[in-house]
């Protein structure tokens, strides 16, 4: 099973993130969810981006690595809106990262002063239409990762997936999940192949 990081979004580790994790571990995998606001939630979207404005954007991409060096076993992660920015760089940075997948946001490679590593599986689902993502940058990324898996969520807002929050779609939310459970459960399935090969 996988162990994996999972990445707050600008609102915080919030109730629904929480959930969402311990259903993954019910699946039996192992969840690490850092708190890049040590214990801050917003209900506005806007003062949690100027909240991680404050922090910084180089205090974000150090707690990204802080916590795949304090979770060694750690092989897939996992990011929400500004969170997809972390999990892209250990992606992108640490060869263990077996799998990466980005909810609401995704940036061009070269943004985090890397490449694409190709063996690294790549899940992306964004709202559509979504005010805090560019599609340029998810395209730029879908260039350098042409085997990755995109599903676009038609007319849902930005966090939709997130239980705790306004955005939350029911609908939407439960195929999300469905899709996440299923991909993981296909890495596991993946890894199983080549260790018996």
């Amino acid at each position: 099973m996988a162990e994996i990081l999972l990445f707050h979004h600008a609102k915080g580790l919030t109730e629904g993130l929480l959930s969402f994790a311990d259903r993954l571990r019910a699946n039996g995998h192992t969840v690490h969810c850092p708190d890049c606001y040590a214990g801050a939630t917003f209900d506005n979207i806007d003062e949690g981006v100027a909240y991680a404005q404050r922090i910084g954007h180089d205090a974000l991409q150090e707690a990204a690595h802080s916590a795949a060096r304090r979770h060694r076993g750690a092989d897939v992660v996992i990011g929400y809106s500004l969170g997809a920015m972390q999990a892209q760089l250990l992606a992108q940075d640490r060869r263990r990262f077996r799998a990466c997948l980005l909810v609401g946001g995704a940036l061009p490679p070269a943004a985090l002063g890397g490449v694409w590593r190709h063996e690294v599986a790549l899940q992306i689902h964004v709202a559509d239409p979504d005010e805090w993502v560019e599609p340029a940058e998810i395209d730029a990324l879908l260039y350098h990762a042409p085997h990755a898996r995109i599903y676009r969520y038609t007319g849902k807002a930005h966090l939709f997936m997130d239980a705790s929050l306004p955005d939350y779609d029911a609908d939407a939310a439960d195929q999300f999940e469905e899709r996440a459970t299923a991909w993981l459960a296909d890495l596991d399935e993946h890894q199983r192949s080549r260790q018996m090969a």
